[in-house]
């Protein structure tokens, strides 16, 4: 699965398309694919989630720690080829797993001294709810991004739900 990543620095057509192959990925035009692998990259790699807009996960140097979270479940990330969209649904689980090598490393990361004031403490756990209930919102059913709906249409073709 880490292969597409190493394929996409190079980043030439040919790069595009086996990297698309890779993901399942197929049938798109190359502008569609180069698209879609461009999204899947700001997805992965422009994790900034904290105040300060620093990033807090990197795939390639947090691999140690979602690695042995993986291994729990009975996927060896060097050995088994698992789908992006498998990979990508199991690591959520993982940030999600208070329990996880990886969201222990990230309460690390992340850490900030409570403020003193009872009050600002209730205000800054409320943001951060408020956060985090926007982050796993169900998405808006209508939208007006051409290529966000060519995205969800391939998607939905892929899942079966085509209404072709």
């Amino acid at each position: 699965m880490l292969k597409v990543f190493e394929i996409m620095k190079i980043g030439s057509i040919e790069d595009v398309r086996e990297s698309c192959r890779l993901l399942g990925i197929n049938d798109l035009s190359d502008s569609d694919a180069q698209f879609i692998l461009d999204e899947v990259t700001k997805y992965v790699f422009d994790t900034k989630n904290n105040k300060s807009g620093k990033k807090t996960f990197d795939l390639n140097l947090d691999y140690k720690y979602y690695f042995v979270d993986f291994l729990r479940l009975g996927i060896n990330l060097n050995k088994d080829d698992i789908s992006w969209w498998e990979f990508d649904s199991i690591l959520e689980g993982i940030f999600l797993d208070e329990n996880s090598t990886l969201s222990k490393m990230m309460s690390y990361r992340l850490y900030e001294k409570p403020p003193k004031n009872p009050k600002q403490q209730e205000l800054n756990e409320h943001k951060f709810r408020m956060k985090m209930k926007a982050k796993y919102a169900l998405p808006i059913e209508e939208t007006s991004n051409d290529a966000l709906g060519k995205l969800w249409n391939y998607l939905e073709k892929k899942a079966g739900g085509s209404k072709e």
